[in-house]
C-alpha cells in the first residue's frame, strides 16, 4: 500500500507540471531543484518562461530523466500550438476564439478513447490536439498516431509518436514521413522506437520554438493578399532616441513624459502640444520630437508624413550612423504611406521619390543603406515598379532574409520559378548568413510545392468531377453565416436536379432554435421554402448570387487557379488526402469589382480559404471546411465558416411534395 501511495504521489507531482500554468521562471532563477547540472537545463528554463511547463509553489522537481508519457507530450503539443497557432492558421483556419472548430455551436467534439476521463487534467488539451490533427489531416487523424479504443495516456511516448504529432510544423506533405521530416529539421534525433525523456522533450520544444521565430509555414503564401512586400519586424516602437539620467532638464522631462503617454495610449492634445513647443525650441532631440509628432491623431496624415520625414532629416543632420534608428524612421514613413495609400495609391510613388532622395547620403551596400533600401524596394513594389524592386532586393538578399523572401516572391509572381530555383542554389545564397540559408531551404521546399500546382489542380478537379457524376449524395453540415447558426442535412438528386434541405437555425437576435426546410428545382430555378410559423410554403425564383462565395462555387478549379490566382497544398496521413485552397483577396476583389451581388459590391475579402478532404481509396470528397470573409460597399461584413461531410448512398431520390407545389401557388 505504501508503494502504491508513493507512485500516486509521484504521478501527481509530475502531472502538476502540466496543470494550468500559474507561475513562470524569472530571469536568473532555476525553477526546479533537479535540473541544476542537467544538460537540458537551459531548454527547460526557456520552456518555463514560454509557458510550456508550470513552475512555482508545490512544483519543485522536473524529473528530466524520467520518460515522458503520451498525455504529458500531448499537453506539451497543445501549449506549443498556443505559441505557434498563427503559423498554422492558414492550414487550420482555427483562431484563439474557435479552438475546437465548433464555432457553429451545436455539438461539442469528443475524444475517441475510453481511458481519458473528461474530469482529468489531460482531457481538454488532448481534445484540442485531436481537433487540430483532424483539421489538418482529416477525420480521426489522432488514430493514425495512437490507434485503438484506448490512448494509454500514462504509457511512455516513443520518438516516432512524438514526431507524428510535431509533423504539423515540419510542412511535410506525407504524414507517413514524419520521422524523416522531424529529424531533417533538426528537432529530434535518436532511434524512432526509443522512449522520449522529459529533458529531451524540453529540448525538442525549445528547438521548435526557435524555428517558429522565423516564417516557418509556407513563406511565399499570401493567403490574404496583405503579406507582401514584407518588411522587417520592428521590436521597439517607442525609443527615446537619447539617453536621459535622473538629472533631467524640464524640457527633457516633458519629452520623456510625452513618450510614456504615447507608449501607454494615454496621450492627449496636451501631449502633442508639448511636443510642438519642443519642436519650436532649441531642444536637441530633434529625431524624437518629430518622430512622435508624426503619431498625432489630431492632424492629417499628410502632416504626420511631413513630421516623419523631418525625423529622417534630423537623423542625417546628426551625422551618426545608427542603422536600427534609420530602419525605424523609414518604417514609420512606410506605415503612414500605407494608411494614405488605402485611399490614394498614387501616394506610394510620391513617397518613394521623397524617401529615395536620402539614398546618396548612405554608403551603398552598408547596413545603413540596407535599412533604407528595404523600404525603398517595398515602395517600388507598391508603386507597380516590380522589376526595380526585384533588382534592389536581389542586391542584398544574401544579407537580409526579408530581401530574399521578397525577391523570390516577385520572381514567382512573374512566373520565373526556374530562375528563382537556380538563384536559391547559387553560391551567393548558399554562402550567406545562417538565417538567410535557413530561409532559402524553406523557400526551395515551397518552390517544389508551387511546381506541383498543375497536378494538384487536376487532382482536386477530378474529385469534384466524380462528385458531379454521382446520381446523388447527402450532405450533413454546420455553419455560421452573418451570425446565424445553421445545422442541416441536404439530399441532392443530381439526375433530376432537385435538392431537399432541412435542419435548424438560430438567429443572433434570439436563443431559440427554428426549423428550416426547403426544396430546390434546379431545372426550373425555383425554390419552395417552408414557413413553419404560418404552416405554409413559399415559392421564389433562384436569384443571382447573394454573396461572393456563391459565385466562386460555380467557377471551376482550373479557372480559379488561372484567373483568381488560387493556390493549393496537399497533405496526407492515413486514409485521407487533404487539399487546402487559398484565394488571395485582392485578386478576387479585382475580378468582381464591376459586379454587384445581393449584398452589394465587394470592397474587400480578408480571407477566402477552403479545405477538401478526399478518401484515398475512392477519390471521393468526404468533408469540406471553409472560412470566408467578405466586406461590401454597403458596409456589411459577411463571415461564413462551416464544415460539411458527404455520403454517397446507392440511390438518392428527391421529390418535391405536392403540398409544397400546390401550397406555394395559392
Amino acid at each position: 500500500m505504501r508503494k502504491t501511495i508513493q507512485i500516486m504521489a509521484c504521478g501527481l507531482l509530475v502531472s502538476g507540471l502540466f496543470a494550468p500554468v500559474t507561475a513562470r521562471a524569472s530571469e536568473g532563477v532555476v525553477p526546479y531543484g533537479d535540473i541544476g547540472k542537467h544538460w537540458a537545463k537551459a531548454a527547460i528554463i526557456r520552456g518555463v518562461k514560454a509557458g510550456l511547463f508550470a513552475a512555482g509553489a508545490g512544483i519543485d522537481r522536473f524529473y528530466p530523466e524520467r520518460e515522458m508519457t503520451r498525455a504529458e507530450f500531448l499537453v506539451l503539443v497543445d501549449r506549443l500550438y498556443e505559441q505557434g497557432q498563427l503559423h498554422l492558421y492558414p492550414l487550420t483556419f482555427l483562431s484563439e476564439h474557435e479552438e475546437y472548430g465548433q464555432g457553429e455551436g451545436f455539438h461539442e467534439p469528443y475524444l475517441p478513447y475510453a481511458d481519458v476521463d473528461r474530469l482529468t487534467w489531460m482531457y481538454d488539451p488532448i481534445l484540442r490536439v485531436s481537433v487540430l490533427l483532424e483539421r489538418l489531416y482529416g477525420p480521426g487523424a489522432i488514430q493514425q498516431v495512437f490507434p485503438g479504443k484506448e490512448l494509454h495516456p500514462d504509457q511512455p511516448i516513443t520518438r516516432e509518436e512524438a514526431a507524428k504529432l510535431l509533423q504539423m510544423y515540419a510542412m511535410g506533405a506525407d504524414g507517413e514521413q514524419a520521422w524523416q521530416n522531424i529529424t531533417a529539421a533538426g528537432w529530434m534525433d535518436g532511434r524512432p522506437e526509443e522512449k522520449l525523456k522529459r529533458g529531451e522533450a524540453a529540448v525538442v520544444a525549445d528547438r521548435l520554438l526557435a524555428s517558429m521565430q522565423g516564417d516557418l509555414l509556407l513563406p511565399l503564401l499570401d493567403y490574404n493578399g496583405q503579406k507582401f512586400p514584407t518588411v522587417p519586424e520592428i521590436r521597439e516602437l517607442f525609443p527615446l532616441f537619447a539617453t536621459y539620467t535622473n538629472q533631467m532638464t524640464k524640457d527633457e522631462e516633458t519629452f520623456v513624459h510625452a513618450v510614456e503617454a504615447i507608449r501607454s495610449h494615454e496621450d492627449s492634445e496636451q501631449t502633442f502640444a508639448d511636443l510642438k513647443r519642443l519642436a519650436a525650441s532649441t531642444f536637441d532631440n530633434r529625431i524624437g520630437v518629430h518622430y512622435y509628432l508624426s503619431w498625432d491623431p489630431g492632424t492629417p496624415l499628410s502632416e504626420n508624413l511631413d513630421q516623419a520625414f523631418s525625423a529622417i532629416d534630423a537623423y542625417f543632420a546628426d551625422k551618426i550612423i545608427l542603422p536600427d534608428t534609420l530602419r525605424l524612421l523609414c518604417a514609420n514613413v512606410y506605415d503612414i504611406a500605407l494608411q494614405m495609400g488605402a485611399e490614394d495609391p498614387a501616394v506610394y510613388g510620391r513617397v518613394l521619390e521623397r524617401l529615395g532622395s536620402y539614398e546618396p547620403k548612405v554608403r551603398q551596400g552598408s547596413e545603413e543603406w540596407q535599412s533604407l533600401a528595404v523600404y525603398l524596394a517595398a515602395l517600388e513594389a507598391k508603386s507597380g515598379k516590380t522589376e526595380e524592386a526585384l533588382v534592389r532586393y536581389r542586391s542584398f538578399a544574401d544579407k537580409k532574409p526579408e530581401a530574399l523572401l521578397n525577391a523570390v516572391y516577385y520572381l514567382v509572381e512573374a512566373n520565373r520559378l526556374d530562375e528563382a530555383e537556380t538563384w536559391l542554389a547559387s553560391p551567393d545564397i548558399s554562402e550567406a548568413t545562417e538565417a538567410v540559408q535557413q530561409l532559402a531551404r524553406l523557400l526551395s521546399q515551397e518552390l517544389a510545392v508551387l511546381k506541383q500546382q498543375p497536378s494538384l489542380v487536376t487532382d482536386l478537379a477530378h474529385t469534384l468531377k466524380r462528385m458531379d457524376n454521382k446520381d446523388g449524395y447527402i450532405v450533413h453540415g454546420e455553419s455560421v453565416l452573418r451570425g446565424f447558426l445553421l445545422k442541416y442535412t441536404q439530399e441532392v438528386d443530381q439526375r433530376d436536379q432537385i435538392g431537399h434541405t432541412f435542419g435548424i437555425f438560430q438567429s443572433p437576435q434570439q436563443l431559440v432554435l427554428d426549423k428550416w426546410e426547403s426544396y430546390t428545382d434546379g431545372r426550373k430555378n425555383v425554390q419552395y421554402e417552408r414557413d413553419f410559423e404560418r404552416g405554409t410554403w413559399e415559392k421564389s425564383s433562384v436569384k443571382e448570387p447573394e454573396f461572393l462565395h456563391e459565385w466562386v462555387d460555380d467557377i471551376s478549379i482550373a479557372e480559379r487557379a488561372r484567373t483568381l490566382h488560387a493556390r493549393y497544398y496537399k497533405q496526407s496521413l492515413g486514409r485521407y488526402e487533404v487539399i487546402t485552397e487559398w484565394i488571395p483577396g485582392p485578386a478576387l476583389a479585382e475580378r468582381v469589382k464591376h459586379r454587384s451581388f445581393g449584398a452589394g459590391t465587394v470592397k474587400q475579402i480578408p480571407v477566402y480559404m477552403t479545405k477538401y478532404y478526399i478518401d484515398r481509396d475512392t477519390d471521393l470528397l468526404v468533408q469540406r471546411v471553409w472560412r470566408y470573409e467578405e466586406i461590401y460597399d454597403t458596409q456589411e461584413y459577411v463571415a461564413y465558416a462551416g464544415k460539411e461531410t458527404y455520403a454517397f448512398p446507392y440511390e438518392v431520390h428527391v421529390r418535391i411534395p405536392d403540398e409544397a407545389v400546390k401550397g406555394a401557388t395559392r
